[in-house]
């Protein structure tokens, strides 16, 4: 068994984590953003090499497109005889624990390490990560001088090619290491003698399932629970769910027993769990709500993507980004219901396109709901700022914009098939259950918004029948949310009725 730096910080989140790694992998659930973060992190990564100037790279791989470790060691131990200033991915194995490290450079007395995150911040186990390779690197014989973590600058706007100098920011965090340095040598000999047991392991339930990061084995470790638990209440902190859960208090009924303050919504949760209650419906407050309502009706849901890395002018990391709208609407009561949509181009900037169907499609002064507004809310004033003749159109829809949310949110309609979520996923099939045309699942290729941000992305450079398939799919999933919107809205007025 060897240790990686990933295996490490495995280990420094969750010990039983690192094992499930190790004997266990196939009952992991993974986050369905997690492939495309982890070749994001690879760009990101590729692209700050050149951060310290001329470089060389260790990196190589076997026949079958592995990384060869033991070349790198080689390259590594080559390029350091050399004096190579900076070397990237310089590769070191010592006492079982490996490490490649983003930048080495030389100094006039040794050399830095230069940690590269896509992260707009610094976080404890970014330390932990630089401290294992630290000690890694000295273990190794390599005299260590200081500690650099370089991570995305959230206030770079691009303009033209990117600049990484501007988009990064470098940290120097060689005295925060120290608690974290200290206890690697512990660690590594503990973490190596812990995978080393055939025997599954105990491990119980706390912080550590969910921070820093949320454990892909959850679902398995928390099997034995009762379902639902004080785990799933509504929008409850994880350490406050974890304080609960050690003091005993494990099913609804223990909630309920227990007397621990809830809010309204999630009392409602617990008592139409534990009573069996059918679904409630607040008739006045449901028609305090439609009343705010005028025609023309719009139902209008955005579709976005977000990158690290910029991909256009005017662009900052991780800004959303809107590519394609879905709008259903009705002229007058009882009128018929009628459809547009919008898909941009995968080869653009798509936001002016964008913008300007919008101000096409919507007239001003019209009536627009969105289901968790402030989402569109927002993407509406950033293309409003980005494009100063289309701003007073493009507001005008934002001010006069409702939120379907609202109605459950205010807990005017609860069903328990909701489980305690107020995503539209979770309402539409708990207010029409058994409808096929309403499962997401049903559809082709695109089931859920990081489907359609990976699929949109990935459109660039397909063939074009496989490109045009996939774009229909694109349209057929963000029509099902507005569909969605409207079916809620036509059974908030039967309810009325």
């Amino acid at each position: 068994m060897k240790l990686s730096k990933s295996k490490y910080t495995r280990y420094w989140q969750c010990p039983k984590m690192l094992w499930m790694d190790t004997y266990k992998k196939e009952l992991a659930r993974e986050d369905p953003a997690l492939e495309r973060r982890f070749a994001e992190g690879n760009e990101v990564g590729d692209l700050a090499m050149g951060l310290l100037g001329d470089y060389i790279e260790t990196t190589a791989y076997t026949e079958d497109g592995k990384l060869d470790i033991a070349a790198m060691l080689k390259n590594t131990k080559k390029y350091l005889a050399q004096g190579v200033e900076n070397i990237c991915e310089a590769a070191f194995s010592k006492n079982n624990c490996y490490c490649a490290v983003d930048i080495l450079h030389k100094t006039a007395d040794g050399h830095d390490i230069y940690e590269v995150k896509s992260s707009t911040e610094i976080k404890d186990v970014y330390l932990a990560d630089c401290a294992y390779q630290k000690w890694v690197l000295e273990s190794s014989g390599l005299k260590i001088g200081r500690v650099f973590i370089a991570y995305i600058n959230n206030n770079y706007v691009r303009c033209g090619e990117v600049d990484i100098h501007g988009l990064f920011t470098i940290e120097d965090v060689t005295e925060k290491l120290q608690p974290f340095y200290a206890v690697v040598a512990d660690n590594t000999r503990a973490a190596l003698e812990y995978i080393s047991q055939k025997q599954e392991p105990e491990m119980e339930l706390g912080k550590h399932c969910s921070q820093p990061y949320d454990c892909p084995y959850w679902e398995y470790c928390s099997r034995n629970l009762p379902r639902p638990n004080v785990f799933d209440l509504y929008r409850i902190r994880a350490g406050k769910a974890e304080e609960y859960y050690k003091e005993g208090i494990v099913s609804f009924s223990d909630v309920l027993k227990s007397g621990i303050p809830l809010n309204d919504m999630q009392r409602k949760q617990v008592n139409f769990e534990t009573l069996g209650l059918s679904t409630h419906v607040d008739k006045l407050g449901i028609k305090a709500f439609l009343d705010t309502l005028s025609y023309p009706l719009y139902f209008l849901d955005f579709e976005t993507f977000q990158t690290c890395i910029p991909l256009y002018d005017g662009i900052k990391p991780f800004q959303q980004v809107p590519f394609q709208y879905s709008l259903h609407y009705i002229e007058e009561p009882d009128g018929a219901l009628k459809h547009k949509e919008f898909l941009a181009d995968e080869n653009c900037d798509p936001r002016r396109a964008i913008a300007e169907r919008l101000v096409e499609d919507i007239p001003q002064d019209a009536c627009v709901l969105a289901y968790n507004k402030a989402f569109e809310c927002t993407r509406l004033k950033e293309l409003a700022q980005a494009f100063p003749d289309l701003s007073a159109h493009l507001l005008n829809i934002r001010d006069n914009m409702r939120d379907l949310l609202d109605v459950f949110r205010d807990g005017f309609v609860y069903d328990r098939a909701m489980g305690g979520s107020l995503s539209i996923k979770s309402v539409l099939p708990a207010l029409f259950p058994d409808d096929p045309n309403l499962n997401y699942h049903n559809l082709a290729d695109v089931h859920n918004g990081t489907e359609a941000t990976d699929t949109f992305l990935s459109l660039r450079g397909m063939d074009r029948k496989q490109r045009d398939h996939l774009r229909q799919s694109l349209l057929a999933y963000c029509k099902l949310d507005t569909m969605a919107m409207v079916l809620l809205w036509q059974r908030l007025r039967e309810f009325c009725v």
